[in-house]
């Protein structure tokens, strides 16, 4: 029998991730399903949903601290509030009647720029990992004095929030010796002199480095946490009528 390639078909995808046991009468139904080695069912019956998340984005099941790490990250990011842009975005889409469908995506792409986005995510990775062999108090001073704007640290509104800080110190106390956490919150700390500190990329690429995912995986977690607050702050607004939220009187405008 001629290969699919052989046929001018495109070739099926391959994955290290998942495996897939077909049934013996019909090859294009799972009879068994396996992600990185692990069967589905078994994880489902016995593993906590952390500890298979972990698995699929890093192809090893977590420690109890990498699980915990996980766990608060997530229902820390759960909600990141209506000032977010991306739970905005979708609160705007929803009380216009937008496809409710519609309302999660449009949040998420909103939600992936850069300032404060997944995609500052991503570039704080890479900040920290670039840095980490430098004093991190040391490191933050010269910042300061640069004027430069960490990814991942800032400010909200001109000032520290401090649920952010405190979802930070809580993150530490799951993996106090964890050195990337460690470095974070020293360069933070100086920092903080400025009211200047942690902002959610920052939090997530701290633990996206302590639980060993990729700058790219780190940007998806970010998109991952924040998810559940996108969506029900979208859908609740789908309930309004649209004149909840009127247009801004000419007045309002400033013209630049």
């Amino acid at each position: 029998m001629s290969s699919a390639t052989e046929a001018g078909a495109r070739p099926d995808f391959t994955t290290s991730i998942c495996l897939e046991e077909p049934q013996a009468h019909n090859p294009y139904v799972a009879e068994r399903r396996f992600i990185a080695g692990y069967d589905v069912a078994e994880l489902w019956r016995n593993r906590p949903y952390g500890d298979v998340l972990l698995l699929l984005l890093t192809g090893e099941l977590p420690t109890p601290a990498q699980r915990r790490l996980l766990e608060v990250l997530l229902i820390g990011l759960l909600n990141p509030g209506p000032r977010h842009p991306a739970v905005r975005a979708a609160m705007l889409a929803g009380v216009s009647k937008t496809a409710p469908e519609h309302l999660l995506p449009i949040g998420l792409l909103t939600g992936s720029g850069t300032r404060g986005g997944a995609l500052e995510a991503e570039r704080a990775w890479e900040f920290i990992s670039t840095h980490l062999a430098e004093d991190p108090a040391g490191f933050a001073e010269k910042c300061l004095v640069d004027g430069s704007e960490p990814p991942g640290f800032g400010s909200s509104f001109g000032t520290l929030e401090p649920i952010w800080q405190q979802l930070a110190t809580d993150l530490i106390a799951v993996m106090p010796e964890q050195p990337v956490l460690r470095w974070c919150q020293e360069f933070a700390a100086v920092l903080a002199s400025r009211q200047q500190g942690w902002l959610p990329p920052g939090l997530v690429a701290a633990s996206g480095l302590a639980l060993g995912l990729s700058p790219r995986m780190t940007l998806g977690l970010f998109q991952l946490a924040i998810a559940p607050g996108v969506m029900a702050h979208g859908m609740e607004q789908t309930h309004q009528p649209i004149s909840s939220n009127p247009m801004l009187g000419d007045e309002q405008y400033e013209c630049v």
